[in-house]
């Protein structure tokens, strides 16, 4: 009987969480995979153009780069021309699919980055190569659950599956429930606290509400961060399949 007892309570314990992982279409919350989902179609689109700039900040100082971004997500593409400073414009990089290559106009030769260089900083910021090409496995090479609900905000762990080619051992997310992100922290596989994400300054762009700003902090340089700021962006954007192409790395922006 006393075991009977402890399992009901388990179960009880367990219920408002388990509740949180029935589908919209039985009238419930949705699961933590659909909500991850949800925030990357927000944000993303199935395409999109859009326009940036991203300020590195330290203590001593302050680094700015814009850039135009053009974004394939349905076939997993990707394209980044930066615009300034002058010594790094029309430095180019594509991503196709697992693949990243980059455009260095001094050199006038394009790179392929090495799967040793994935986590390297990507322009000197606190964002890594890894970034731009694990855009989209955020939500299939993970498993999602809810951990908790309070005040509007929902609390979601996400941990790789089995082989899942990911770098992150956990990723903790903070969500709306009308699904704005407002925070994302990364641990690695022995569970220590590498960096944080957060999402402010929601406002209406595109045709639908989106944080346009994005800090990264890295855990163990305090001093440092960088600041990823969305100037503009068309969703759902028509975009030539040459913009994808090696051939366009090298062309030179007005």
């Amino acid at each position: 009987m006393k075991r009977v007892c402890y399992l009901l309570a388990a179960l009880l314990g367990l219920m408002p969480l388990a509740g949180y992982a029935q589908s919209e279409a039985e009238g419930g919350v949705r699961t933590a995979r659909e909500l991850v989902q949800q925030v990357q179609d927000r944000l993303r689109s199935d395409s999109s153009v859009a326009r940036y700039t991203m300020r590195i900040e330290t203590a001593d100082w302050q680094r700015e780069v814009r850039l135009d971004a053009w974004d394939d997500r349905a076939r997993k593409r990707f394209f980044i021309r930066i615009l300034a400073p002058r010594k790094d414009k029309n430095t180019t990089w594509l991503k196709d699919g697992g693949n990243l290559w980059m455009y260095l106009p001094k050199l006038e030769r394009d790179i392929r980055i090495p799967p040793s260089m994935m986590l390297s900083n990507w322009m000197g910021s606190d964002f890594t190569n890894d970034d731009l090409v694990k855009m989209e496995s955020v939500v299939v090479d993970y498993r999602h659950r809810f951990v908790s609900d309070a005040d509007g905000v929902y609390v979601v762990t996400s941990v790789p599956k089995p082989n899942a080619p990911v770098v992150w051992g956990k990723i903790v997310r903070r969500i709306t429930h009308d699904g704005i992100p407002l925070s994302e922290d990364y641990y690695d596989e022995h569970g220590h606290h590498m960096r944080q994400l957060t999402f402010d300054q929601v406002q209406q762009m595109g045709g639908r509400r989106i944080p346009t700003r994005w800090i990264m902090q890295a855990v163990d340089e305090p001093d440092k961060h960088t600041i990823m700021i969305l100037e503009r962006i068309t969703f759902d954007a028509q975009i030539a399949d040459h913009v994808f192409s090696r051939a366009n790395l090298k062309r030179q922006a007005r």
